[in-house]
């Protein structure tokens, strides 16, 4: 280990301090994430604690910018999943925090983002497991003796580590086998609370898991890079038959699907025998899926070594095609939300198509123009900004406006009212601002559900706190009345439609 002041000024080595780190860490995760959730301060400070250590341990080296950049960035999911409450928000900002560590440990290796590849991000994301229990063990070696306990006591420590699973298994199969056994284990737990063992196996658990991550940080592993074998590689015949069929299949399908860009609905309907909602419904999302093969083909192509002389006008062409596929796409969303309404994961369809239409022309202005520095570092970070964008744009919020909206406008328009209250505290405030102009039946069911819900009616502990359920409860409290008043006469699903039993006052 390299010895820096700040370690002579606290006697022991940073792995040592790490492991101090770490178990604070460990308790903090306990008491402020794993019993309250993500979407919550309690997570967000946990973030905050993690980062602290990081950058502590690392006081004493001079900090680099991109240090601070990808720090920010956590920091900044982190905050999302306190400020909004949309379930789909989480795994998009767990994207972030894994995006920010990833592009971390690449910057740590080759200290410019120019020098990260297309291959460097998914083998290093492959690796974090391996990096990560590399790392483990040479920084456990790494610690003062002081620190560790006696030999004995770590007999003890070892053989209760053991047994313990063991002996729960072993306890649960007693249990189910005997009624008896059963009630005096019952008996046993009104005496000793087994809730102190499960505190004390997830600070354990996660001690170890922060202890991991700050000891990657210290020891900086090299996820190294994947080399494409010679065999692979592609000459001039490979090239121009892969491309040139790829690019003649694409023309035909955009030649047929001109028609029905420029047509309208009659044409769609007469050329295609399907009616608006039936083609709206068919060929989106395999046209989604068609753009991002395209990008792998065309991010392949140039690592395989192929013949770019042929390569690049025929990838060009393709480009333009898929781009002419996307806009096809996008009409067909369009015409789906039209049809059927707007919801969060036709939303979401719609970022994704926004990176990579975006991935697809800085494709074209870097790769294909002969310089590729940049172009995979541009693109992981384009899709990073989308979302932590696409969390703080509310988009529960946005697909209960529109769904609203339009239904008032065209009056006898169905609203998925179910789907609406599930979209959680996000959606409440726009549903509230909208509650008086909905028909009666309507306002009866939110009535029923609203006040029903459990969503954002309580948060008793500081660290399950969340701006949208605050807000969604103010929201409540001020329709609280009418609400009420909504609720006092029952209703229920009569033939599978809601109806509404009105009270005396109504």
């Amino acid at each position: 280990m390299i010895h820096t002041d700040m370690e002579s000024a606290y006697g022991i080595n940073r792995a040592s301090l790490a492991v101090l780190l770490a178990v604070g860490l460990g308790v903090a995760a306990d008491q402020l994430v794993l019993r309250h959730g993500l979407t919550g301060a309690g997570f967000l400070c946990w973030i905050v604690l993690l980062l602290a250590a990081v950058h502590f341990l690392f006081r004493s080296e001079y900090p680099s910018s991109w240090q601070y950049g990808w720090s920010v960035f956590a920091l900044l999911a982190a905050m999302l999943l306190s400020y909004r409450s949309t379930p789909v928000l989480i795994p998009m900002m767990l994207l972030v925090l894994l995006g920010s560590g990833v592009n971390w440990l690449l910057q740590q290796r080759s200290g410019n983002w120019r020098d990260i590849t297309v291959l460097d991000y998914p083998w290093a994301t492959l690796r974090i497991p391996v990096l990560f229990l590399q790392s483990l063990w040479h920084s456990v070696g790494a610690v003062d003796p002081a620190l560790v306990p006696r030999s004995r006591v770590r007999g003890v420590v070892k053989g209760l580590v053991l047994a313990t699973p063991m002996l729960l298994v072993f306890t649960l199969l007693f249990a189910s086998a005997d009624a008896r056994f059963s009630a005096y284990l019952a008996s046993v737990s009104q005496v000793f609370s087994f809730s102190a063992v499960e505190h004390l196996i997830t600070t354990a658990l996660m001690s170890v898991l922060s202890f991991g991550l700050l000891a990657m940080v210290l020891r900086k592993p090299d996820p190294g890079r994947l080399e494409v074998p010679d065999q692979l590689s592609l000459g001039r015949e490979e090239t121009l038959i892969i491309m040139g069929s790829l690019v003649l299949l694409f023309l035909v399908f955009v030649v047929l699907q001109a028609s029905y860009l420029f047509g309208g609905q009659d044409i769609i309907e007469q050329t295609s025998g399907l009616t608006i909602a039936e083609y709206a419904r068919r060929g989106f999302f395999e046209m989604l899926v068609v753009a991002g093969l395209t990008l792998l083909v065309l991010l392949a192509m140039p690592g395989l070594r192929c013949d770019l002389r042929i390569f690049r006008p025929l990838a060009v062409i393709m480009v333009g095609l898929v781009l002419i596929i996307m806009v096809s796409a996008l009409q067909r969303l369009l015409l789906y939300v039209e049809t059927f309404g707007l919801t969060v994961d036709r939303l979401l369809a719609l970022g994704v198509m926004l990176w990579l239409v975006g991935t697809l022309v800085g494709f074209v202005l870097t790769v294909l123009r002969g310089r590729p520095q940049g172009f995979a570092f541009g693109s992981v970070v384009f899709g990073m900004v989308l979302l932590l964008v696409a969390g703080f744009m509310n988009p529960a919020a946005v697909v209960a406006r529109t769904n609203i909206e339009k239904a008032l406008a065209d009056g006898d328009r169905a609203i998925d009212l179910q789907y609406l209250v599930n979209l959680g505290g996000d959606a409440i405030p726009v549903i509230m601002d909208h509650f008086e102009e909905l028909p009666a039946q309507q306002q009866c069911y939110l009535g029923h559900a609203l006040m029903g819900s459990l969503i954002v009616s309580q948060q008793r502990d500081w660290r399950q706190w969340n701006w949208s359920r605050t807000v969604a409860a103010r929201a409540l409290d001020q329709h609280r009345e009418t609400l009420t008043s909504m609720t006092r006469g029952g209703g229920g699903y009569v033939g599978g439609r809601w109806l509404c039993v009105p009270s005396r006052e109504m």
